[in-house]
């Protein structure tokens, strides 16, 4: 018997950042967010766009029509993409959009949610309300346990209703004035391709849609396994579990609850077994 101890539940801190994401991880520590350019190429942001509008128009059709998704300020929303098509579980699964959640989070990442938003220059859009993509969270940690990559499918601009964000705001609890708000709001301008990378905890909104087009994007929401998904996307998939154990991981699998003790040991007795 030795009186050495050992440990479990504690993850590697304090890596090295991948070189070429340096700067990008700076400017998410400091001010909340950064972008990457040119990850998608235009070809690809047509397709997801037109995909984008058909799960749309699908998912309104199953609740009884774009009115009912209105009335819980939930129109103009495409949940859960990836489950619809595959397009968007390649979008999700990016190398550049993992590398960096990576980074940020460390090795044990879960996918929280993909939502398409659209941004139309006729209606309003109830994501231009200021908010955290961890809602109603009036706190703050040493370090990220969120980290938000929203996709431009379009270009991000004021004229465009590009997302605005307030600076640093991820290291105070609460919201600022709205006098402080409306003097401090910053909105990247960047070509469509790009992906905005931030905290989840810093507060932004979309803009107003002044362009005369249609302006979309795809946020997505990684997290710490301590935070459970919006939806059950294991169940949405319809699907086994990827072989790749770390992407089992971030799609939840490896994180959802089970039904009951027995299970809970069976899946952890059948990562054992070799890959």
């Amino acid at each position: 018997m030795t009186d050495t101890m050992g440990a479990y539940g504690i993850a590697a801190s304090g890596q090295d950042a991948p070189e070429e994401f340096a700067g990008l991880l700076e400017e998410i520590r400091v001010r909340g967010y950064g972008a990457l350019t040119g990850v998608i190429d235009e070809a690809q942001v047509a397709e997801l766009n037109a995909a984008m509008d058909a799960i749309y128009a699908a998912q309104c059709a199953e609740v009884g029509g774009e009115a009912a998704l209105a009335a819980i300020n939930d129109a103009d929303i495409a949940r859960c993409l990836l489950a619809c098509d595959e397009r968007f579980l390649a979008l999700a699964t990016h190398p550049s959009l993992i590398a960096v959640a990576r980074a940020v989070l460390g090795e044990n990442v879960v996918l929280l949610m993909q939502n398409g938003v659209i941004n139309r220059p006729d209606r309003a859009q109830f994501q231009a309300n200021w908010h955290r993509d961890l809602n109603y969270q009036h706190w703050v940690n040493s370090k990220p346990i969120a980290m938000s990559a929203l996709v431009c499918l379009e270009d991000f601009n004021p004229t465009t209703g590009g997302t605005a964000f307030l600076p640093g705001s991820h290291r105070f609890e609460d919201f600022p004035s709205q006098a402080y708000a409306q003097s401090a709001a910053v909105t990247p301008i960047l070509p469509k391709g790009s992906i905005i990378v931030f905290d989840s905890m810093v507060f932004h909104r979309a803009g107003v849609n002044r362009s005369g087009g249609v302006r979309r994007a795809v946020n997505h929401v990684l997290g710490a396994p301590i935070l459970a998904q919006q939806v059950d996307i294991p169940a949405m998939l319809g699907a086994e579990a990827p072989e790749d154990p770390w992407l089992a991981g971030y799609l939840g699998y490896r994180w959802n609850p089970v039904q009951d003790v027995a299970a809970w040991r069976r899946r952890k007795i059948a990562q054992l077994a070799p890959r």
